[in-house]
């Protein structure tokens, strides 16, 4: 790779040859997580029935809240340094992997059109021939099948061939009903999107009115 190169972030310690990470305590994170667990089956049972009930649930929310981002900011003071790092090794070996891999495209393309053709060549002098035994034709009889076995020969290489269908495009008015699949993602933007008390008029779709409930820490 050259020089070697070096990267100093929070944490980490990056080289050509070596990476040091250092790992902050989380001696108390197997305490933290029994209590969690513990509690959860608990918090499963809430019921809300009044007002007071809200109050509770609501506190009990915000305590759950912070805890978790707690745990995140603790999780990340690991995790951080090492996606920096990950990154960081990853920008080196990313224009050599970019070159090889638009190389590897243009090869696997180019053979898999002459393997369509060859697959295309073989149909049509099968085919040829089928007409050459049928009119008794026993000269292009014999070359359409030298051309159908020269066709079916596997070129000789490495590489492996397999046979699929693609689609190439689409008609969606002449399209069964079954593949029409609806766009829920986008019915979902525009439920979010809408306002008002009445919900949004869409043919064949129900939309159902929910509170999105914010943990403030």
């Amino acid at each position: 790779m050259g020089r070697a190169r070096h990267c100093k972030v929070a944490g980490v310690h990056v080289t050509d040859t070596t990476l040091t990470i250092a790992i902050p305590g989380v001696h108390n994170l197997a305490e933290l997580q029994r209590e969690a667990e513990e509690n959860a089956p608990a918090y499963a049972l809430v019921t809300i029935e009044d007002a007071n009930d809200y109050t509770l649930a609501d506190a009990l929310l915000t305590d759950v809240a912070q805890r978790k981002a707690d745990v995140l900011a603790m999780r990340k003071s690991a995790t951080g340094p090492m996606y920096t790092a990950a990154k960081t090794v990853e920008a080196w070996f990313k224009p050599l992997l970019t070159a090889l891999e638009a190389s590897e495209a243009a090869l696997k393309r180019v053979m898999g059109q002459y393997r369509i053709a060859l697959e295309k060549r073989e149909r049509e002098a099968r085919e040829l021939a089928a007409k050459a035994a049928e009119t008794h034709d026993a000269e292009a009889l014999v070359t359409a099948l030298t051309v159908a076995s020269e066709a079916a020969t596997k070129p000789a290489g490495r590489a492996t061939a397999r046979y699929v269908w693609a689609v190439e495009s689409c008609n969606p008015p002449a399209m069964s009903r079954e593949f029409l699949v609806p766009d829920v993602s986008r019915l979902e933007a525009l439920a979010r999107a809408h306002k008002g008390d009445d919900p949004p008029i869409v043919p064949g779709v129900v939309f159902v009115r929910r509170a999105i409930i914010g943990a403030r820490k």
